[in-house]
């Protein structure tokens, strides 16, 4: 069906190439969406060229009888209905997959534009280096102290030859949550990549925050992440910096790194002194 529309005085945009609207009360949709346009008043009518729409599948583009059997179907019970309605079930399926694509995609450019690390969930690094920037300029002008906290996970190496790549994400972000459950706001907790989180904190002090990280450390000992049913343990390191007047975002995670890397050594030398088999 192909219906026309009377001659409009608002110019087109974008010559018609379906990204704009030719005129202030034409909707323009994508694919499937197109179905309906309603005219404000007598005077413009808008239909629709339905030829260009596919209609329901006729005929499946699929090897049935794979998945049919896949299914279960016996080959005598596959007739045509039976094919019929696998086509259908397949372009379902389909159509779901290609929504829950767009859907993750769109997830992560919003966690991105909103500064969030799209699979953990903390601040991404982009951002909590500005904050970190913009807090480090304010060292020694104002009385507020300033923490940088770093963790990493010793045994991360480990975990992966034994559960592989696919728990990273999963497991990064369980850890995150539990340390924000201990580093809440006014705190600011961030993901810099590859094995490191990292926190910024406000007036607290040494032993407050080591008692914060030994908190962390036994619930995640206590609860360990799941993959799989199989519980994996980690093993968190920790550095801790106190931000001096002068100090920039590298000076002061360069100075938390070096504290962490010396936590890391003792705990690994522990290790090598525990005799093996106990």
């Amino acid at each position: 069906m192909k219906v026309t529309r009377p001659g409009s005085m608002t110019p087109s945009m974008g010559g018609g190439d379906g990204r704009y609207p030719s005129s202030p009360y034409g909707i323009l949709a994508y694919g499937r969406d197109a179905g309906r346009r309603r005219a404000p008043n007598q005077d413009h009518q808008v239909d629709i060229d339905t030829d260009a729409i596919p209609d329901p599948v006729d005929r499946t583009p699929y090897h049935t009888p794979d998945i049919a059997n896949v299914l279960g179907i016996p080959d005598q019970q596959v007739t045509p209905a039976v094919e019929q309605a696998i086509g259908r079930l397949m372009v379902r399926i389909n159509g779901l997959t290609e929504d829950l694509n767009e859907l993750k995609q769109r997830q992560a450019h919003l966690a991105r534009n909103e500064g969030r690390d799209p699979f953990t969930g903390a601040i991404s690094r982009p951002a909590f280096m500005q904050i970190l920037e913009n807090e480090m300029s304010l060292v020694g002008a104002d009385r507020t102290s300033r923490m940088v906290l770093m963790c990493e996970l010793a045994n991360l190496d480990d975990i992966l030859q034994l559960h592989g790549q696919d728990c990273k994400d999963g497991l990064f972000n369980y850890v995150r949550r539990i340390m924000a459950d201990f580093i809440m706001a006014p705190h600011h907790l961030g993901y810099l990549g590859c094995n490191d989180f990292a926190a910024l904190m406000y007036n607290v002090d040494e032993e407050d925050v080591w008692q914060r990280v030994d908190a962390i450390t036994r619930w995640l000992d206590q609860h360990p992440y799941t993959h799989k049913g199989k519980p994996i343990p980690v093993v968190p390191v920790f550095g801790l910096y106190h931000a001096q007047s002068g100090d920039t975002p590298a000076s002061a995670l360069q100075a938390t790194d070096a504290a962490l890397r010396a936590h890391k050594e003792m705990y690994l030398a522990r290790l090598d002194r525990i005799p093996q088999g106990i």
